[in-house]
């Protein structure tokens, strides 16, 4: 009995010797793993720690440059803020008072602009002290203005030309543009100049003189959009805004004595058409305002007193294309319908222009020939003359007699 207990003892303890190597065997494996992984980890410890580094050194370098940007715009804003003003000047019209007053008028409106927007800033912003540089454009098509203002009976045209040039030289930052007589030549100036200038850091207020126009709400609404409307100020000048504009609750600044407060009447006193090529001015007001010199025809003209010369022609069309045409007796006789032609009396014509025009009357065939009826003025040159000694006008080489599709009236057109 004593053998077997001592049997079942040692197998006892060499199972649990077993147990134990077996144990100890796999923890020294646990172990080897264990401290691969913990040279891994280690190891890249050492990459992030690097690249945190890094990551703090170049945040600090960006913040000291940030430091130094924002110095820098402190500075521009503080020292030298930038306050345009940009004025559509086929809308925002000088004052009688200052065009007729030429080259003085221009510089007291340059004065006087000066003054109020400084003296706004100064208003709404204590800190300015007025240390802003002020720098103003005026954009128009300044012969479509200056023909206004001179039938409107504004004032001439020396004294415009002479108040563009006092405006101009009242400050290097002060002009007057000329940008023809493109459709929306100013607009688009305009438009451009406040998309671009009202997100520089250093513009402080832009003085906007286009209040009387709808086309604006696009840029505006763009500026609504960015954050940037608060820069705007509108420069009134008539006292009706634009409806398209008022909801915009732009705050607005009124220069008293400067612009005009109503909108000039869309037609105005008549003035004469340029003579055609070839034709004295003295004979062509003769032709003109005398129906004795039509040798045709017997009613007196009607001269109209409220054209419009305002319009230009489509340059990528013809005469004969245009919308309306230009009505030939007007510019080369006299229509004697006046306002209620529905030809084009109010077309600005060049010397080319009116060759054209005059090539196009002679293709008009002579309205007696046309009811197969025999022209009373023969049909040859000038050695065919009736009794009276005239010619044939449609087949004489220096003269042409065609009618007005419009009055249907006969008249000489000089060649």
């Amino acid at each position: 009995m004593e053998e077997c207990a001592t049997l079942n003892d040692l197998q006892r303890w060499e199972s649990l010797v077993e147990e134990q190597s077996s144990l100890f065997r796999l923890t020294l494996t646990d172990n080897q793993t264990l401290r691969l992984r913990v040279d891994e980890l280690e190891r890249e410890l050492s990459v992030w720690k690097l690249a945190f580094k890094a990551a703090e050194d170049e945040k600090c370098n960006l913040q000291r440059h940030m430091l130094k940007l924002e110095k820098n715009i402190g500075s521009l804003k503080d020292d030298n803020p930038l306050l345009l003003c940009l004025i559509d000047g086929d809308g925002n019209i000088f004052s009688q008072d200052l065009l007729a007053s030429g080259h003085t008028g221009g510089r007291q409106a340059a004065m006087l602009l000066t003054k109020g927007l400084t003296d706004y800033m100064v208003d709404v912003d204590a800190g300015s002290s007025g240390r802003g540089q002020v720098w103003l454009t005026v954009y128009c098509n300044k012969t479509g203005l200056m023909d206004t203002l001179v039938n409107n009976g504004i004032c001439s045209t020396s004294e415009f030309e002479a108040f563009v040039l006092g405006f101009n030289s009242a400050s290097p930052l002060f002009s007057i543009v000329d940008v023809g007589g493109g459709k929306e030549a100013a607009d688009a100036k305009i438009k451009e100049c406040l998309r671009v200038f009202t997100r520089f850091p250093q513009t402080s207020r832009v003085f906007f003189g286009g209040g009387h126009d709808n086309g604006y709400t696009s840029t505006l609404s763009t500026l609504e959009n960015e954050g940037l409307l608060e820069k705007i100020v509108l420069l009134r000048g008539y006292k009706t805004l634009a409806a398209e504009l008022q909801h915009f609750d732009l705050p607005h600044l009124d220069i008293g004595g400067v612009f005009m407060t109503k909108k000039l009447p869309s037609c105005y006193t008549h003035r004469r058409s340029t003579p055609p090529t070839g034709v004295t001015p003295q004979e062509h007001d003769r032709q003109r305002i005398n129906p004795k010199n039509f040798l045709v025809g017997t009613q007196s003209p009607v001269i109209s007193t409220s054209t419009q010369f305002c319009r230009y022609l489509d340059s990528s069309l013809p005469l004969n294309k245009q919308n309306p045409r230009p009505c030939t007796f007007f510019y080369l006789s006299v229509c004697k319908q006046g306002d209620k032609c529905t030809y084009g009396h109010d077309y600005f014509l060049t010397a080319d222009n009116y060759a054209e025009l005059r090539a196009n009357a002679k293709k008009s065939p002579c309205p007696v020939f046309n009811k197969n009826q025999p022209c009373p003025f023969g049909e040859g040159n000038k050695a065919n003359a009736n009794s009276s000694g005239v010619s044939s006008p449609y087949h004489s080489p220096s003269t042409l007699l065609t009618q007005c599709m419009t009055c249907r009236r006969d008249a000489y057109f000089a060649e």
